[in-house]
């Protein structure tokens, strides 16, 4: 195919502008829809994926059939726990206390003025927990994150996370004292001695733990909260050294034989679930991408099926000068491709740019362009310009000249 011919397509291209821009038009809005879902299930992916190997073998464990926070495991459940026969391949253990009382606070704290990655939420979740600053530590956990301030060390003393500091307008600052109300009776005296760091680039960090104190202060404000004395641990943490879900499994079912019975359940079957359902999400966003997408690429079909049924005439000339029908077929399928690529890079951009702009006002997202995603769009392109010019080109390229001549 020589170069005139090139040219001669990507003129005739754009012979009827008004119908190639609206087929370019159709095809960029499918392009940029399919841009936008893609990244955000692409940036899911990722997270979940990271948040699986973050936490194959974690497990947690609560008295059996009752609310964790209701919960009392025995003191010595560390010790219990430790008699399975693969205790070997516990990496961490930390019996925590999962303290009531602090969502009295909820609406002190907010992220309005750029807290936590910019987000915008008028409230935020309050995790409150008592831990054993060496336990909590065998897991990299809050304790070991304290960047201002210090760890506690008396009761009554707290840590909390840097949104939370940074949220609550001075409320949970270095060496303030709160007021912790129990049951709307009276008020014991709080003092926030530590600020730890938190991932910010993680969406998912808000929801963690955010108030931390030591196993003591949490056994002690939940005895005066609760109608009974808590003695015991609500939950424990456990990391296993496994490497699939499938075999920490095998572990749980080990802590399921023990005594007391417990509730146990493991943080990768969540995040399994989860991405069960983001497959799911995959499958819908891909069909109903596909169905835009070739509602554009109808629009390509009906506007070259038009332009050869005019240009019968030219074809015939064509013809009849020399042009072979590969020649001629190319030189559709060429205007087609040509409407569909553009159609995918204007609708790209389009993508990317919204992108641009969610990230610009969010700060932090989970959204993000793969090389996989823009291989998609130019085989979007592609597939659909050779697609809806080859029946249209078919036809061009079987005119033949003296029928054509003696219908004029």
């Amino acid at each position: 195919m020589s170069l005139q011919t090139v040219r001669f397509a990507l003129k005739n291209a754009f012979r009827k502008k008004l119908i190639a821009s609206l087929s370019i038009a159709g095809i960029a809005i499918g392009i940029a829809l399919m841009v936008a879902l893609s990244s955000a299930s692409a940036g899911f992916d990722s997270l979940l994926d990271d948040s699986i190997a973050e936490t194959l073998g974690d497990v947690q464990v609560t008295e059996y059939n009752k609310d964790i926070s209701i919960s009392q495991l025995p003191k010595n459940i560390t010790d219990i726990i430790m008699s399975i026969e693969d205790s070997d391949k516990i990496e961490a253990i930390s019996p925590e206390i999962f303290v009531l009382g602090f969502d009295q606070y909820m609406a002190n704290i907010s992220l309005d003025s750029g807290g936590f990655g910019g987000a915008q939420m008028p409230f935020v979740p309050i995790n409150s927990v008592g831990v054993n600053i060496i336990n909590d530590a065998q897991f990299e956990g809050p304790t070991t994150k304290v960047n201002n301030g210090s760890i506690f060390v008396n009761l009554y003393e707290i840590i909390v996370a840097d949104f939370i500091a940074e949220g609550s307008d001075g409320l949970f600052s270095i060496d303030k004292e709160i007021d912790f109300m129990i049951n709307f009776t009276y008020s014991i005296k709080l003092r926030t001695v530590g600020i730890f760091e938190t991932d910010e680039d993680d969406p998912t960090a808000i929801m963690d733990t955010n108030i931390i104190m030591s196993i003591e202060t949490g056994l002690a404000l939940n005895s005066l909260y609760l109608p009974y004395e808590q003695t015991g641990y609500n939950y424990v943490n456990i990391r296993f050294n496994s490497a699939s879900v499938n075999e920490t499994r095998g572990y749980a079912e080990q802590l399921e034989e023990l005594e007391p019975k417990m509730d146990v359940s493991i943080t990768g079957e969540f995040l399994e679930t989860a991405g069960d359902l983001l497959n799911n999400f995959s499958i819908m966003q891909t069909i109903l991408t596909v169905i835009i997408i070739v509602a554009g690429g109808m629009a390509i079909f009906v506007a070259q099926l038009m332009g050869v049924n005019e240009r019968m005439k030219e074809f015939a000339i064509m013809k009849a000068t020399g042009w072979k029908n590969r020649t001629i077929l190319f030189d559709i399928i060429l205007e087609s491709v040509v409407i569909g690529l553009l159609g995918s890079l204007f609708g790209f951009g389009i993508g990317a740019g919204l992108l641009f702009l969610v990230q610009m006002g969010a700060s932090e997202t989970f959204m993000k362009i793969t090389w996989q995603i823009v291989a998609q769009v130019l085989a979007y392109g592609l597939g659909l310009g050779i697609v809806s010019g080859l029946i249209p080109g078919i036809r061009a390229a079987s005119v033949k000249p003296m029928e054509v001549i003696r219908g004029l």
